[in-house]
């Protein structure tokens, strides 16, 4: 998962839908042409931007309600035939200010300021750009405009902007050179922008968030409710072309082979300001920066982990579903891609297809999945889609699997999310899916499922899932109804659907107050009941669970949650009274320490043990991190799982722990020393790896680096260079 703080603060850009159906009525703004006395250096004057769009950032909307905004602060836009000129003068506290040379979208936890961009005028591509005060780029884009989960915003997503800062006395600066084709807005003669200025910075050791509008608490789509726009009529800025080759070696002492190296590219050609063209030859889709890691020990299911990778970046929002039946990770290691980006006023279309050399092969199940790797395959995906005003949308999804010792996987999906009358929206997809399985030894184990085997032996079998949900938003209120059901023989081979055989019925409250008092700041509660039942009407999982949390001044943020299951049936065995209670917290009295922790207890299943029985489960949690002269941070993670025997709780049916430190040393907003070492107790691993990284822009890349595990030694570089 991709864990950014601020997203929750950032209500600006965090919404779903306006209530009643129409955009509210906005303040145009004509930018004008900047002229040579603007030199783009950070430092910023009146005189120097005479002339051009002027707005402060006069509410405070987190964690206040549209109250005055603590400091000042005043954003700029000018404009020339090529790009947005923004500009940004802000005051702050220095007993409280927060700022440090970090890598490219690690500074979220700072002093910032950025703007928020609707190119489209209907929430379709939500972008925020933004910057610290040492120029520290910041990018983000909504995947979702009217989702708000974990997944709601992609930081892996870059843009080629300029950045400049300077500090001063009480106050920095901020200059961007926003180029207008590093931003796919359609070839329309009429362009209306919609834009929001966004600030992030410290008041008394709080972060507070300032934006250039009142907040609606009561509307589910703040991003409905941007109140500027700017006029941009007939821009026709000269077309983005980039390439992107790179050459990666490795070396790796003791092993065959002790060396390699790897050549290719990527180009990216837009064909005029809403189409773009891609293409990929051996790309060095290798992750060198490990994964976050996660405790699987007791996990029945495979684990999600979220795509990083620039070439699947650009168009990604358009795959975003709540079933997910496109999962770009499943091309783990292609020889050839294309893809194809085309967006006007009504319709956006996205196109993929390439040659992957391997790829995962997951068999979902009822209790467990099974996992293994194939050979080679085609691979496509397309989606089509028509956006409406207030983030609504409908469209519909293919993906296809062919594989070259024979088989394949396909799956056709629809779905629609739309505003209706008052406070409510409803959404829901439909899918179907058609496997042939290839005769391979892919598979070792895995469940029966209707009449079938989860061996790969050249069955053919089809499957249906479906998801219909039904929310109303209110200032404290907020109620949830959902259902989703996935068939014994529903395989997304392209997708990540881990589980199927199942009904699920889901239903939710959640109360949410904003006192914004000396101490506590807001607090809120959720409780949900869900019932999950397999295709023979067998009760798979009946429970309860409710969450709580309260924000204090200081930063301090309090939690606790707490589950029951009523019934569980696993492998065909039904258990009872299985609960499962968390307290945790979060602190960050200052920018030089941030510790979070969480305590975990109760009772549960051993799922990967034989025999299956219940047990005292414990989890213990802890991240801290230390920061210093705005050049070191160090963060240090412990995850503690254990599991007793019920009757004889001294005995352990498992016991281990994670551990991961990280010590990044900065030399510039370019260049840094990463150094990760990583314990895993459970499977007896040890990692280490140096990196010593130069990015001077989004997407050029030079490194050099190394890697010990169990498996020996590996120094790798890699130069990675943009041109165009």
């Amino acid at each position: 998962m991709i864990r950014i703080p601020i997203c929750a603060a950032l209500l600006c850009f965090a919404g779903s839908i306006h209530l009643h159906g129409q955009l509210p009525d906005y303040v145009i703004q004509h930018p004008v042409a900047y002229t040579s006395s603007v030199v783009l250096d950070g430092a910023i004057t009146e005189a120097e931007y005479a002339g051009a769009i002027r707005l402060e950032l006069p509410f405070e909307i987190q964690p206040g309600t549209n109250t005055p905004a603590p400091r000042k602060t005043v954003g700029y836009i000018l404009r020339s035939e090529e790009a947005l000129i923004v500009a940004f003068e802000c005051h702050y506290d220095p007993a409280y200010f927060r700022a440090n040379l970090s890598r490219r979208d690690e500074a979220w936890g700072d002093d910032f300021i950025g703007i928020a961009l609707d190119v489209y005028g209907d929430t379709r591509n939500m972008v925020y750009l933004a910057s610290n005060a040492y120029a520290v780029q910041m990018d983000i884009r909504k995947n979702n405009p009217a989702t708000q989960r974990d997944d709601e915003f992609d930081g892996s997503y870059d843009v080629n902007f300029e950045t400049y800062a300077q500090r001063f006395d009480g106050y920095y600066t901020v200059e961007m050179r926003i180029p207008f084709n590093s931003l796919q807005f359609g070839s329309r003669e009429e362009q209306r922008w919609r834009f929001a200025f966004y600030r992030q910075l410290y008041e008394g050791g709080q972060q507070v968030g300032t934006q250039t509008y009142p907040v609606d608490r009561t509307s589910p789509c703040n991003d409905c409710l941007y109140n500027h726009a700017l006029i941009l009529d007939g821009l026709k800025p000269a077309l983005r072309n980039q390439y992107l080759p790179y050459v990666f070696a490795a070396a790796s002492p003791g092993q065959v082979p002790a060396q390699s190296i790897k050549a290719g590219g990527s180009a990216f050609v837009a064909l005029n300001a809403s189409t773009s063209v891609e293409a990929a030859i051996l790309p060095d889709f290798s992750q060198v920066e490990a994964d976050v890691a996660q405790v699987s020990v007791n996990s029945a299911f495979a684990l999600f982990y979220p795509e990083r990778r620039p070439f699947f970046i650009e168009g990604s929002d358009m795959l975003e579903s709540r079933l997910k039946y496109a999962y770009t990770r499943t091309i783990s290691n292609p020889g050839a891609l294309t893809k194809v980006n085309f967006q006007s006023k009504d319709l956006r279309v996205y196109a993929l297809s390439g040659y992957d050399q391997n790829s995962p092969y997951l068999v979902p199940g009822e209790n467990y999945s099974s996992y293994g790797s194939s050979s080679g395959n085609w691979s496509s995906i397309f989606r089509a889609e028509h956006p409406m005003a207030n983030a609504s949308s409908y469209g519909v999804m293919t993906t296809h699997r062919l594989y070259q010792s024979g088989g394949f996987g396909h799956t056709i999906a629809a779905d629609a999310d739309l505003a209706i009358g008052g406070n409510w929206r409803v959404k829901g997809e439909v899918a179907r899916t058609e496997t042939l399985e290839p005769t391979e030894d892919w598979i070792s184990d895995g469940e029966h499922f209707a009449g079938h085997t989860a061996a790969l032996d050249g069955e053919r079998f089809n499957g249906y899932s479906g998801y219909a949900s039904l929310r109303r938003t209110t200032r404290n209120w907020n109620s949830r109804l959902d259902y989703m059901v996935l068939s014994p023989t529903f395989q997304a081979q392209m997708g990540f659907e881990p589980r199927n055989n199942f009904r699920r019925y889901e239903f939710g409250n959640s109360l949410k107050f904003f006192p914004n008092k000396k101490v506590i700041k807001q607090y809120g509660t959720y409780v949900e009941a869900s019932l999950y039942e397999n295709f023979d009407r067998v009760v798979k999982e009946k429970s309860m669970l409710s969450f709580a949390w309260v924000q204090l001044a200081s930063n301090l943020t309090l939690r606790t949650f707490g589950k029951y299951r009523f019934e569980e049936n696993y492998l065909g065995v039904t258990y009872h009274n299985l609960y499962s209670v968390n307290v945790g917290m979060e602190w960050s009295p200052s920018q030089a320490i941030s510790v979070s922790a969480n305590h975990l207890r109760g009772r549960t299943l051993s799922y990967n043990d034989d025999p299956i029985r219940i047990g005292w489960s414990s989890e213990y949690k802890v991240d801290i991190s230390l920061q210093a002269a705005g050049r070191f941070k160090w963060s240090n993670s412990l995850n503690k799982v254990s599991l007793r025997e019920l009757n004889d709780p001294s005995q352990f049916i498992f016991d281990g722990y994670l551990f991961q430190s990280v010590l990044n040393a900065s030399a510039n907003r370019a260049m840094d020393l990463r150094l990760v070492l990583q314990v895993d107790n459970f499977s007896e691993q040890i990692l280490f790896q140096p990196l010593l990284q130069y990015r001077p822009s989004a997407f050029t890349l030079y490194y050099i680096g190394g890697l010990y595990n169990a498996q020996g030694w590996q120094a790798y570089l890699k130069w990675q260079r943009q041109f165009g």
